[in-house]
């Protein structure tokens, strides 16, 4: 009953995890793509890129108690294996890059487009640090799936 439970929060956690990144990054494609023609729909966006980020922490609030919902049905067995420590550490890094760096790169990318008019010499390499940021975000959760599947390290 207890790793039922702890599969429905991993459920829970996944819609609202990846909900809120790949709306994200939908919304941060649009933004860049209209941030020339329209730059007042460009603008209208910010606060839904503000606010993705909440919505991913929630996921990865459910994830974290879904995780050790699970990990006590089966009695904390994988707590001390190589791979479950190596996958925690990476869960753990989610987050904390998403503050350090993906929140300050989307402050800076608000105030350049609240510009009138917009700089976009001062944009693209916001632009190229987001990029960078998805994709160092994307590999980290790729790699932590690779660990749970193999159970490599």
């Amino acid at each position: 009953m207890l790793h039922q439970i702890g599969l429905f929060f991993h459920m829970v956690a996944i819609m609202l995890a990846a909900g809120g990144s790949v709306g994200a990054m939908l919304v941060e494609k649009q933004l860049w793509s209209r941030i020339n023609e329209r730059p007042d729909d460009a603008r209208a966006m910010m606060p839904i890129l503000k606010s993705a980020p909440r919505l991913i922490m929630v996921g990865l609030a459910f994830f974290l108690v879904s995780g050790l919902i699970m990990l006590s049905s089966v009695n904390w067995i994988y707590l001390t294996q190589p791979w479950f420590i190596i996958k925690f550490v990476l869960f753990v890094s989610l987050p904390v890059r998403g503050a350090i760096i993906g929140r300050p790169i989307i402050k800076h990318i608000g105030m350049q487009i609240s510009q009138s008019p917009t700089n976009m010499t001062a944009l693209l390499p916001l632009k190229a640090k987001m990029l960078r940021f998805h994709i160092a975000q994307f590999c980290t959760i790729g790699v932590m799936f690779l660990l749970v599947l193999f159970k490599i390290g």
